[in-house]
């Protein structure tokens, strides 16, 4: 008994649309992972938008901030301390006088860029990666 036109079609039709899923999946990556890298990004932004947060911190007061928490008493601060994927506080450890570290753990490795730029700075592993910073002391009111 040979099967109908139309259920050869939807046979055509089912097997079509599970290979371009699957097809999908293998060329842009899961949903998960997708996810990951967009945490990754955004820890990457908050410490580059903690690090100006700082600058102007220590442009007030000259000196940096005991904490992560002080930095973010002044109102006028509007950055996010805070991991977006585990809702803990960004590590931040004051190194010297003019010098200090932010940390954050990361899910994926960044992407490898075709040509070295400043974001290099900001590549990391899996894991936890602390990018040490010195502040810009171009405004100190000694030098003035």
């Amino acid at each position: 008994m040979k099967p109908s036109l139309g259920k050869t079609i939807v046979a055509m039709g089912t097997t079509l649309v599970v290979v371009s899923i699957i097809t999908g999946v293998i060329l842009v990556g899961s949903p998960a992972r997708g996810r990951l890298e967009r945490l990754d990004a955004g820890r990457i932004e908050d410490l580059r938008g903690i690090m100006p947060a700082i600058d102007l911190f220590w442009k007030r007061n000259e000196r940096l901030p005991t904490s992560l928490e002080e930095l973010t008493e002044d109102p006028r601060v509007q950055v996010n301390t805070v991991d977006p994927g585990s809702a803990e506080p960004y590590d931040y450890a004051l190194l010297d006088e003019e010098t200090y570290e932010l940390c954050a753990i990361f899910d994926r490795e960044s992407p490898e860029t075709a040509r070295r730029t400043t974001a290099d700075f900001w590549s990391h592993g899996v894991g936890r990666r602390c990018f040490e910073l010195s502040v810009d002391t171009s405004g100190r009111a000694a030098d003035k």
